[in-house]
């Protein structure tokens, strides 16, 4: 279980840079209150129950985890090639989309390395030492 700090170092990650991206001045607040509280569920309470439950050490949390990584890796993607296909992309769209995106990878490389090792057999235990000899 040793991918467990790195999976909370990360999610707590993601949730920093997207309250950064949220603070910006440029971003985007239109739209109706059910989209932004979707948005908001999405990159924040995910991350945070996500990481409770790993705490937890809640084995499934681990592919969760690595399937919230793959579906933030694609909105990442495409908001790349979104942003430099138009005319006026904006440079700290493309910064933060690409450390967002280096971190959802890096979700699912640990997450997944994790799942799959919890599967693998425990090595055998070491051998006992023998008994000593009876002092007669």
């Amino acid at each position: 279980m040793k991918s467990h700090p790195g999976m909370i170092v990360i999610l707590a990650a993601l949730v920093v840079v997207s309250f950064l991206s949220a603070m910006r001045p440029d971003s985007d607040l239109s739209g109706t209150h059910m989209n932004r509280m979707f948005w908001d569920v999405f990159l924040f309470a995910i991350p945070i129950t996500l990481a409770g439950f790993i705490v937890a050490k809640a084995r499934w949390a681990l592919m969760a985890a690595v399937m919230y990584g793959t579906i933030g890796l694609a909105l990442d993607i495409s908001t790349v090639v979104q942003e430099l296909t138009k005319g006026e992309g904006h440079p700290t769209v493309l910064m933060l989309s690409g450390i967002t995106g280096v971190l959802n990878f890096l979700l699912i490389a640990i997450g997944g390395r994790g799942f799959l090792d919890v599967l693998q057999a425990a090595s055998p235990p070491a051998s006992r030492a023998p008994n000593p000899r009876s002092p007669s």
